[in-house]
């Protein structure tokens, strides 16, 4: 194959791919669970009361 013919499928790949990027994440809910969302906003509290005897 000529370097030209394949450069051009590499660009047509690229440009597909991001085209399909695009659709897959234009849709946050169809990927990402109420219950995340729920969670970042939910403050986090970290125990310190580790007294288990074994190192962390």
């Amino acid at each position: 194959m000529k370097k030209d013919n394949l450069k051009r499928i590499i660009k047509d790949f690229e440009t597909l791919i991001e085209e399909l990027k695009s659709e897959v994440y234009s849709d946050k809910d169809s990927y990402v669970h109420p219950w995340d969302e729920h969670m970042k906003k939910t403050p986090r509290i970290l125990n310190s009361d580790d007294d288990d005897g074994y190192t962390d």
